[in-house]
């Protein structure tokens, strides 16, 4: 099959790009790093099947990120069209990716993108005297169209036969591409630095003699050390080489500035991503409260005001549309009770309480998509660096954080743009205590039921809770078994941008589809499950008194563990049970318990004491809490097993479940008794926690009987 490449520095367009030439919807953002996996697409084009892949960022093949890592073994084993994509106006920064290509000899396409940025402030390219010696060319990423040319599609079978000397490796030492880290095992036949003359790399020729002179090196093996392939070197080669990289690294610019100097003609004192606005944006005293006003009146705009407005216009749509039309004619087909029940409370109410919600969810991402866009994201991480790294995190922790607002599972993911293992760690950790949409219905629907028009202050706090936990935790953690050596922070401003209401659009278009899926696939299917198991008996009779139900009466079984919290009720249980699957089955699980469909019908039904899930104020409080705070769902604890290990998802799981009792119980007891269960309570946590410690640190740092320096 035939393979196409996309490679550059983060933040070059290289998703855009990608989703041009497949007609994807891949994330992209102004933000760097957005990209922490390779995205693949096949497409069939001109009779010929090609696989395009997205890679993560690369700003140089010496890595330093896992991301890093991902795309330097891609572009090492991968045969295939490369297109190294460049900013226009980081062009100096961005060829020395270009330049390490060209030493180890790898052809590539170079195409230049956000060209019209830079001619708009009065630059200009002469690719005539663009002198780097690949085809190069100009192009903008988000209107280019896929063409034979661009893809070198009509020269593939000559590609393929002349790039397999490059990608023949002796058959112990090759690996998968999914083997993402062992670069040494990287051991090519032939040499991959053929032709170093044609080339123009002449400036490594003092290194390579110094190497030359100290040890008995080949050329392709000194090269390959020079780019962080360290193929069967010893230390000694190792350290001697990483000592010159200083001055190759400076070499390597000199060369791009010969290059530059000649077809580049810029403004003076001009800097991609400067302006006149940073004077006011990137004073805290400025950045921060014009980031909480647009926070706060973003959640009043989408949860309390224009959200609920396009919810129940939405909800009379479903009902008088689709859901009336339905049940008028299944009355014609049969009069069957069980039938009528079924698709009624339980089809319908699983989809209609989680759908009307919708809006919220687009509004949301919408929110988020504003701010990646505009370029605030980095200005606001630039900002918080410094607090963050009190609690031993990072400016780059803003950006996951606020992505957590839409998907913990996403946000988990891009955990490992972190800058190393112990931060990718924690910031995985914290990361389930952000509040994500998923929670949303449920603080809506519990807080408009009990708190009235005070229910968007309830919202806000929770949102506030859910990061102060998380920034605690993540103190704890960095203070014992996640201390951090290093804590810098590599960052780039991108410059500011006006709003894309076309990029907007297909963001929000792309979220509704995705959020619609997962109401019609997961939250359909365990719904339809949950009703059975709460209209069924155990002699497997229908039932329509949910008490004596399978799940009703297995939840009241374990009822007894959550009276400390106000949650002894079996109906809150079963919620609680069923949304470790998805937060947004807790809704629908009590609109089934409660047989009401709609959400006006359930907020109401939420404050009858003969409804099976009802709460009173300091329940409600406590479930609110507990939903916020524990157990992460089904998909983020697979994420979190795959990023960081089986080990830490089981932390997670206990932590999250004994933080989540230990605050409802604070606030439950608090508001139901006083003070003083609070007291003792936060007593109690403390020895809890100094007891986890201290059992965490035995069992990932265990003695040795036999190791005198663990005696000692």
């Amino acid at each position: 099959m035939f393979k196409v490449l996309i490679i550059g520095n983060p933040n070059v367009g290289k998703s855009t790009l990608f989703n041009s030439l497949t007609k994807s919807n891949e994330h992209t953002g102004n933000f760097h790093g957005v990209t922490v996996e390779e995205k693949r697409k096949i497409i069939t084009y001109k009779n010929a099947k090609i696989e395009f892949i997205d890679t993560p960022g690369l700003y140089s093949m010496n890595c330093f990120s896992f991301e890093e890592e991902v795309s330097k073994n891609i572009i090492l084993n991968t045969d295939g069209t490369r297109l190294l994509l460049v900013d226009a106006n980081s062009l100096r920064r961005n060829l020395y990716l270009a330049v390490q290509m060209k030493e180890l000899n790898l052809r590539f396409k170079l195409l230049i993108n956000n060209y019209d940025y830079f001619v708009k402030h009065g630059n200009r390219i002469d690719l005539n005297k663009f002198n780097f010696g690949m085809e190069t060319k100009i192009i903008n990423a988000k209107k280019i169209k896929l063409t034979p040319e661009l893809i070198n599609l009509e020269k593939e079978e000559q590609t393929n036969t002349n790039d397999k000397k490059f990608f023949e490796t002796d058959k112990n030492a090759a690996k998968s591409e999914k083997n993402l880290t062992n670069f040494n095992d990287f051991n090519a036949k032939n040499k991959i630095f053929t032709n170093f003359e044609e080339a123009n790399i002449n400036y490594l020729q003092p290194f390579i003699n110094a190497v030359k002179s100290k040890f008995n090196l080949t050329e392709d093996k000194i090269i390959k050390a020079f780019n962080g392939i360290y193929t069967s070197l010893k230390d000694e080669e190792i350290e001697f080489i990483k000592s010159l990289n200083p001055q190759i690294v400076k070499a390597r610019y000199d060369y791009i500035d010969s290059v530059l100097n000649c077809a580049i003609k810029t403004k003076n004192n001009y800097v991609y991503g400067a302006s006149k606005l940073d004077k006011f944006l990137l004073k805290p005293i400025v950045m921060l409260p014009l980031f909480l006003l647009f926070f706060f009146a973003s959640v009043y705009l989408i949860f309390f005001l224009l959200g609920p407005a396009i919810s129940s216009v939405l909800n009379l749509l479903i009902e008088h549309l689709l859901f009336t039309p339905i049940i008028n004619l299944i009355y014609l087909i049969t009069s069957n009770v069980w039938v009528i029940e079924f698709i009624n409370n339980g089809v319908f109410s699983s989809i209609t309480t989680v759908l009307t919600f919708l809006p919220q969810v687009c509004l949301l991402f919408v929110f988020l998509t504003l701010l990646e866009d505009s370029g605030l994201i980095s200005r606001l991480s630039f900002i918080m660096d410094d607090f963050l790294s009190l609690f031993g995190l990072n400016g780059k922790s803003v950006y996951i954080i606020l992505m957590g607002l839409g998907c913990n599972t996403m946000s988990t993911t891009a955990s490992r743009n972190a800058d190393n293992k112990n931060l990718k760690i924690k910031t995985a950790l914290i990361n389930p205590y952000i509040s994500c949409m998923a929670r949303l219905p449920v603080y809506v629907i519990v807080a408009s039921a009990f708190f009235g028009a005070k229910a968007y202050f309830v919202v806000v706090g929770l949102y506030l809770l859910g990061l102060a936990v998380a920034l605690v935790m993540a103190l704890i953690l960095n203070k014992t078994i996640l201390k951090n050596k290093t804590n810098n922070l590599l960052l780039e401003f991108p410059a500011l941008r006006g709003v894309d209401f076309a990029h907007i659009y297909k963001v929000a278009k792309q979220n509704a589809i995705d959020f619609t899926r997962r109401v019609f696939g997961v939250v359909l299917s365990v719904g339809i499950i949950v009703w059975v198991l709460t209209h069924t008996t155990f002699g497997f009779a229908y039932t329509d008194i949910v008490t004596e139900s399978i799940m009703f009466l297995i939840a009241d079984k374990l009822a007894f563990i959550f009276a400390p919290i106000g949650l002894n009720s079996a109906g809150v249980v079963t919620a609680l049970i069923v949304g470790i699957m998805a937060k947004e089955l807790i809704v629908s699980t009590m609109s089934i318990t409660n047989n009401v469909v709609g959400t006006s019908a359930l907020i109401f039904s939420l404050t009858s004491l003969t409804s099976v899930v009802h709460f009173n104020v300091a329940s409600a409080v406590s479930f609110l809490v507990f939903t916020l705070l524990y157990c992460p769902c089904i998909s983020n604890l697979a994420v979190l097993k795959r990023e960081v290990g089986s080990f830490y998802m089981w932390f997670a799981i206990i932590s999250q479940l004994t933080t989540a009792y230990l605050i409802s119980f604070i606030f439950y007891q608090g508001i139901t008794n006083g003070i003083i269960y609070p007291i003792l309570t936060i007593i109690l946590a403390a020895i809890i926690l100094a007891a986890t410690i201290y059992i965490i640190k035995k069992v990932k740092h265990p003695k040795c009987l036999t190791c005198n320096k663990c005696r000692k």
